[in-house]
């Protein structure tokens, strides 16, 4: 289980995001594109591969990145179909544990 504050806020990519990208990768992206800091300790950022079987969030901790990674081998990812056209979108830390722990070929509205 992700083990972040109560204060934690997420925000998922609204495209897909190459899975070699590593922590410099992913906080560029966080920079240049979703608009935020990557250093903010109260802050993750969730992304998904294109065939979405797997995700990694990139957050900051005390004193470095944190990297956390989940790959579906049976199911994909859950991706949201989102309703406004950004870069990135805030989610809460329930639907986040919902799109983790359920690999459907369904899509959640948010």
């Amino acid at each position: 289980m992700i083990n972040f504050t109560n204060r934690t806020n997420y925000y998922i990519s609204s495209c897909p995001t190459d899975m070699r990208k590593g922590r410099d990768g992913l906080a560029r992206i966080v920079r240049e594109s979703m608009k935020r800091n990557p250093l903010c300790y109260d802050e993750a950022f969730i992304f998904y591969s294109k065939d979405y079987k797997k995700v990694k969030i990139l957050h900051y901790d005390l004193n470095g990145y944190v990297i956390y990674e989940k790959w579906f081998d049976e199911g994909r990812f859950l991706k949201p179909a989102f309703e406004e056209s950004r870069s990135s979108h805030h989610i809460s830390r329930e639907t986040l544990i919902l799109l983790l722990s359920t690999a459907v070929q369904h899509k959640l509205i948010i």
